[in-house]
């Protein structure tokens, strides 16, 4: 841990993905330290925690509170050994805790329902075949799960001595929370906004049919707040927050002008062919599954607004340019 603002403390937890790096932050105050974002239950991030405990000075009896901006395993995973260890209660919205136990349960069948929801949009058999164990390989970098305090959008949380505004800003995730200090013009923004990399928006099966004008949405709604400081997830702490925006949203609007084109070139395709072209056939497994579904949400934006169709041959969708 080497970066601190005022009474802000970032802790960068490793991954063992391809994002190598989470951001949690450590808020403390007169009373106590707050704990935003958890990471893996992994040996790394244990160990990063306890050097932050060092760097910072604390234990986890000071800690009052964790809360987490979203479900994703690389915020959610440790929470629940952190409340062990503390005694704290866990704060998550009530989407992304429905959610957490619809991904990581062990009695979901989201495994099974991902094997052929990829399949009807055209992954190989090959590929097709490793979505259930993959899956499944998250269960111990998220166990034991959390006794969640649910936490709602306009509501107020006190994190260190300061009173946060819980902002409802999904996309990336459907119950996806950031928090705002209107006094500093400091925002928490999770993976709601990221300074060098775009948050992946993605189309996952039961979850909101449409993510990518859910996020777009948020970037319209969120523009407007006055923010001179972000704190994200992923990526250097940044101040450039309206131009960020602009960028995503042109980011989007270039992605699915090429990915309609494409669809109209080759007069049909499957996800998995637009992914290809969009993304290259360079995978592994959990990369894929991310590229593939954020090509599903650009799609099914374009059909919704119209502007593609689907036709479904021999069990498999093929997205096809409207008729003029």
């Amino acid at each position: 841990m080497n970066h601190r603002w005022g009474d802000i403390y970032q802790v960068p937890l490793p991954l063992p993905f391809a994002l190598r790096t989470i951001n949690a932050y450590i808020i403390k105050g007169s009373s106590g330290v707050t704990l935003v974002d958890a990471g893996l239950n992994i040996d790394m991030d244990v160990q990063a925690w306890q050097e932050a405990q060092a760097a910072a000075d604390w234990k986890w009896a000071d800690v009052e509170k964790i809360v987490l901006t979203h479900y994703h395993p690389d915020h959610y995973g440790l929470a629940g050994t952190l409340q062990q260890w503390t005694g704290a209660p866990v704060y998550l919205s009530q989407i992304d805790h429905e959610q957490a136990q619809l991904f990581f349960g062990r009695e979901s069948q989201m495994p099974e329902t991902m094997e052929s929801f990829f399949a009807f949009h055209g992954l190989p058999d090959e590929w097709v075949s490793q979505i259930p164990a993959h899956l499944r390989s998250f269960h111990p970098w998220v166990e034991p799960h959390p006794q969640v305090t649910l936490l709602e959008p306009g509501e107020t949380i006190r994190m260190g001595d300061v009173n946060y505004e819980v902002l409802h800003t999904p996309g990336h995730a459907d119950g996806h929370l950031s928090f705002y200090d209107p006094n500093r013009k400091w925002l928490i923004g999770g993976d709601f906004l990221l300074p060098k990399i775009t948050p992946n928006i993605s189309l996952w099966p039961e979850c909101h049919p449409n993510p990518l004008d859910n996020y777009l949405t948020t970037l319209a709604r969120m523009k407007e707040l006055e923010v001179s400081r972000v704190f994200p997830s992923h990526g250097p702490v940044f101040d450039h927050y309206a131009e960020r925006i602009e960028m995503l949203e042109k980011h989007h609007a270039d992605r699915l002008r090429e990915m309609k084109a494409f669809v109209v070139e080759k007069a049909g395709a499957t996800a998995f062919e637009v992914c290809q072209h969009q993304f290259g056939s360079n995978h592994n497994i959990h990369n894929l599954r991310f590229a593939l579904s954020e090509t599903l949400a650009h799609l099914e934006y374009l059909r919704i607004r119209g502007e593609l169709s689907v036709e479904e041959r021999d069990g498999i969708a093929y997205y096809m340019a409207c008729a003029a």
